[in-house]
């Protein structure tokens, strides 16, 4: 009994000195060894990590990983990284919204960073006055010329070589420059 007085006494006196400050409520509580056992199992070492690493939850109860923290996109479709709100920012900002456009139109840009326009592409089998703004392939525009030279012009003057073919003429003669001319009626 007095050593269990004299350890009680000591530990009272050190406690009461303020070399151990502890709440007055874990000071005056008694527990059991199996208490602190429980309390013990429910924790674990401190964690420990990488700068510029996150720590995640590990594939076993108490463990952990680490995920790196990125500043910029990659182009991988299975990193594991972790961008920041920055860089997804960035890369957003550097994309545009997907073109919307109508069959038979070409995209054109309009001068300003992600502006687009559009423009029509001829049709042979449309008015040609309605189109007057449209592009046109180039099939239609040799078709064109081909006839225009077939249909509005003559040799006027061959060289002296005896053949008569488009090939060989010096001079042209424009035979017809009245009305709209339209290549898919030729």
């Amino acid at each position: 009994m007095i050593k269990k007085s004299l350890l009680f006494g000591a530990t009272l006196s050190v406690l009461a000195s303020g070399a151990y400050a502890a709440p007055k409520m874990i000071s005056q509580t008694v527990t059991t060894a199996g208490y602190v056992d429980n309390l013990a199992a429910t924790k674990q070492d401190k964690l420990s990590g990488t700068s510029g690493y996150a720590v995640t939850y590990g594939a076993t109860a108490g463990t952990t990983d680490q995920r790196q923290i990125v500043t910029s996109l990659g182009t991988s479709t299975s990193a594991t990284t972790l961008p920041t709100t920055g860089a997804v920012v960035a890369g957003l900002n550097a994309k545009q919204n997907i073109l919307n456009g109508a069959a038979d139109t070409v995209v054109t840009y309009t001068g300003t960073a992600g502006g687009t326009g559009s423009k029509g592409v001829y049709q042979a089998s449309g008015s040609y006055s309605t189109q007057t703004d449209n592009l046109a392939e180039a099939g239609h525009v040799n078709t064109a010329v081909a006839n225009a030279f077939n249909a509005h012009l003559t040799c006027h003057r061959f060289d002296n070589s005896g053949v008569q073919t488009a090939e060989h003429c010096l001079l042209w003669n424009v035979n017809n420059l009245s009305g709209t001319y339209m290549p898919e009626n030729q």
